[in-house]
């Protein structure tokens, strides 16, 4: 994950991202224990507060003939979850 950082401009990336998140540059130790942390219960629970039973929005290209129903696709959602 650390070597995708060749060059400035992917470093001044990075920075710019844990300046927004942080209000901080994260050393590296730190990085790698915050994403210790994450477990399949933390996916979890991510998945069901952001995807389970919410309302997605819908964008196509080209023909939408083939393209179900929002009323469909919004009832989806709820059957992720079972």
């Amino acid at each position: 994950m650390f070597f995708v950082f060749k060059g400035s401009t992917p470093i001044c990336e990075d920075i710019g991202r844990q300046m927004l998140c942080y209000n901080r540059r994260l050393p590296l130790p730190e990085l790698e224990a915050r994403i210790d942390l994450i477990n399949a219960q933390t996916i979890r629970d991510v998945c069901t507060k952001y995807i389970y039973d919410k309302s997605p929005a819908i964008a196509a290209v080209g023909p939408i003939g083939q393209l179900p129903d929002y009323n469909q696709i919004r009832s989806g959602m709820y059957w992720l979850r079972q």
